[in-house]
């Protein structure tokens, strides 16, 4: 009897840790926030060529090698194809931050510039040396 009361106590004490740690992490705010655009605008060009130099550590010569994830730019949502060899981990977790970064950044550019409309990616083609999506 005292075993199940010091594993509910236990239970108890780890389910309340849980729940303040998530809930604190939830409320982090944006580390980009207090930038300034041109910061904002360096970062962002320094960020993405790197996931886009993560992404395509070869060139495309069988398409089947290739696949599409989402990334946040200032028009939205756009894709880029990254070859199956990369650690998608790390290419998610650079992208996460990349896409905190177009929370600050993409209200500021938006109004500024010409977005082309959304388009479904299909799929990956080779095309000249480089993965290049396919749009519907």
């Amino acid at each position: 009897m005292k075993n199940l009361s010091v594993l509910g106590i236990t239970s108890l004490l780890a389910c309340t840790m849980l729940f303040v740690v998530c809930k604190s992490e939830s409320h982090l705010e944006n580390p980009y926030k207090e930038k300034t655009e041109k910061e904002l605008e360096t970062l962002s060009n320094e960020k993405y060529s790197k996931i886009i130099a993560l992404a395509s550590p070869k060139e495309c010569s069988h398409a089947d090698d290739w696949k599409i994830i989402d990334i946040q730019t200032v028009c939205g949502t756009n894709h880029i194809a990254y070859h199956h060899s990369v650690d998608k981990t790390i290419l998610q977790n650079m992208i996460n931050d990349y896409n905190k970064l177009m929370e600050i950044y993409q209200p500021m550019m938006a109004p500024r510039i010409n977005c082309t409309p959304y388009r479904k990616p299909l799929d990956v083609i080779c095309k000249e040396g480089k993965a290049t999506i396919k749009y519907e």
